[in-house]
């Protein structure tokens, strides 16, 4: 799985091994040896006038990524060839089969490429593709953490489902500084797995990243921008429903992952400083019900109900929240396309402000980006994770 075709860098060195040990000493006498750095850079292009090139591995980052099958982590790749840092080392991993023989087989892999800097340098990048299967696939604890530069922060990209009641998992949670899923497309409802991750995240004390929750930037914009209009900023004391509509079947009993419209719950709740009084509950085994309390302990009636689209499962709809005040009656609804949002104000069901926000929806390549390109998560995510956590009870 070389990244030749995908890299704008050249493949330098590539090497295999068959356990840990032996492909942590293979790299470490890679760049202990001036004679091996040498070589890195001997058929690369002159950028310099320099007597000899220099090799260096970059100083960015450790990312692990735990990728479910061979295609999952050739898509991780492409998409990390987009950003414009690549992490210096990235471990591939594949667990495979854990209820078959232990095995361990690693392909080690080194890109360099000549820096425009001017002196010859030239900057690489190691890719380590690894599949794990038997005992290993459970204990990937045992790979990470020896398998990372231990100068640099860890960033785990679990881009599978995840169990965090498994001990091996927190524990490896311990050893990372961030880690990063995409609840939207865990097994299930996937409410239960981002409610256990996230205190499982909070106990370990390393921050979670969802991409989930990242995409959905767009909606939050464009929900608060409103209530900065002056009609409608004094109903924000009055809100007393929230309904999310998302993309499923009505009728069907299959379980739809509903994590994307509950984080808008979770954000809202987390704005309006509510509590959960009745968490997240079915109510036909396909539409989910739950009420807050906000800060005066009024109440405020929660819907989340499946409506048939094209669109992929548990994708939101729409957002519509109600407010009752003096008499009158708001309500804000937003709805959103691949490149916009569009939200609507009315009052005693007239319009009082329509706005149509420019605001494209993430690609992986982006999400994936934001995660790693800034140094600190997003603040209003804990927040909105803890309150994520008590709505789903």
């Amino acid at each position: 799985m070389g990244l030749n075709s995908i890299l704008a860098s050249s493949l330098r060195w590539s090497s295999s091994a068959s356990t840990v040990a032996e492909a942590d000493a293979l790299l470490d006498k890679l760049w202990a040896s001036s004679e091996a750095r040498r070589f890195l850079v001997s058929d690369s292009p002159k950028a310099s006038t320099t007597a000899e090139p220099i090799a260096v591995r970059t100083g960015v980052m450790n990312l692990a990524v735990v990728a479910n099958g061979e295609e999952r982590a050739a898509h991780a790749a492409s998409v990390l060839a987009t950003l414009p840092r690549n992490p210096s080392r990235t471990l591939f991993i594949v667990p495979r089969d854990p209820d078959g023989p232990a095995t361990f087989a690693a392909r080690l892999e080194v890109f360099c490429a000549v820096t425009p800097r001017g002196d010859g340098t030239s900057a690489c990048t190691e890719l380590l593709w690894i599949d794990a299967g038997g005992p290993a696939a459970h204990h990937l604890a045992s790979i990470v953490p020896p398998l990372s530069l231990h100068d640099l922060p860890t960033l785990l990209w679990w881009d599978a489902p995840i169990n965090a009641a498994q001990s091996d998992v927190r524990q490896l949670l311990r050893a990372v500084d961030r880690v990063i899923v995409d609840g939207a497309t865990q097994p299930g409802n996937g409410l239960a797995t981002i409610r256990d991750l996230a205190a499982a995240a909070e106990s370990a004390g390393v921050a979670l990243t969802d991409f989930a929750l990242l995409r959905q930037g767009r909606w939050r914009d464009s929900i608060a921008t409103m209530f900065d209009d002056v009609s409608s900023a004094p109903f924000l004391n009055a809100i007393n429903s929230i309904t999310i509509d998302f993309s499923g079947s009505p009728t069907s009993s299959a379980p739809v992952n509903v994590v994307r419209p509950a984080y808008h719950v979770a954000w809202l709740a987390s704005r309006l400083r509510a509590t959960t009084h009745t968490p997240l509950h079915s109510v036909d085994g396909a539409a989910w019900s739950a009420e807050l309390r906000d800060a005066l302990r009024h109440p405020i009636a929660v819907s989340l109900n499946p409506v048939a689209s094209v669109l992929g499962a548990g994708t939101t709809i729409a957002v519509r929240i109600g407010a009752d005040r003096r008499g009158d009656h708001f309500e804000l609804e937003v709805r959103a396309d691949s490149t916009s949002t569009r939200a609507t104000a009315t009052i005693n069901g007239a319009v009082v402000h329509e706005r149509t926000f420019q605001a494209p929806r993430w690609t992986e390549a982006t999400l994936l980006s934001e995660s790693l390109e800034y140094g600190e998560v997003d603040p209003l995510s804990p927040a909105i994770l803890r309150t994520m956590g008590a709505l789903i009870g």
